[in-house]
């Protein structure tokens, strides 16, 4: 459920040309900087899994149990598989030609 909706929310960012791991941190931010609201699946879990922090001024996230450890870990797995299924498909579009110079002949 919550890879599902983040799967669809960094397909929607992805051409903004950000890498994954910086749209998951954006998506996390935005969903713990605002309670949940009664209806929302997704926001009741990530609140109650994963928590914002500071370390030594920057921020991050850590989960509040086992589970939202293994919650973080699934999604950052997630977005660096989605990074090299997308540099797989990027390189089996390339072709010989697209390295050949042009010697300015």
């Amino acid at each position: 459920m919550i890879l599902e909706a983040f799967s669809t929310y960094l397909k929607q960012q992805q051409p903004m040309g950000h890498s994954p791991e910086r749209i998951l941190f954006d998506w996390l931010h935005r969903i713990l900087l605002l309670p949940p609201a009664p209806d929302d699946m997704v926001g009741r879990v990530i609140h109650a899994e994963i928590a914002l922090i500071n370390c030594n001024g920057h921020r991050g996230f850590e989960g509040k149990s086992e589970t939202g450890r293994q919650l973080l870990r699934s999604m950052v797995q997630y977005c660096r598989s989605y990074d090299h299924w997308q540099f797989s498909r990027w390189v089996h579009e390339l072709r010989a030609s697209d390295f050949s110079r042009n010697l300015g002949s």
